[in-house]
């Protein structure tokens, strides 16, 4: 199931003149632009290609229900968090659960 797309709204005291500009270009980020949105910091889209994301990850973000993506600037100046391990996630070999003694 795709995720859905976050509805644009326009950033307060930016200096462009589009509606949804680009962190990086400052140019508009249209409904048919790879678009990617920083949801964990500074409420800003991006266009994939300013972002240096490849086709292949920006699909995988997209169709990712739980995916969320942070910029560079949000991850440079801290409080980010990189990994969310949601409840009853395993998230490693040391946490997969046993049978028999056995790892499944």
């Amino acid at each position: 199931m795709p995720k859905p797309r976050i509805e644009k709204r326009r950033m307060k005291g930016h200096k462009s003149s589009s509606d949804y500009p680009c962190g990086i270009c400052d140019e508009e980020v249209g409904d048919d632009d790879d678009g990617i949105y920083c949801e964990s910091g500074c409420d800003l889209w991006y266009h994939r290609t300013c972002t240096g994301m490849t086709v292949g990850a920006y699909k995988l973000l997209t169709t990712e229900v739980d995916a969320e993506w942070a910029c560079d600037n949000c991850i440079k100046r801290g409080g980010v968090k990189l990994v969310v391990k949601k409840p009853g996630q395993i998230t490693n070999s040391l946490d997969t659960p046993k049978i028999n003694g056995t790892t499944k």
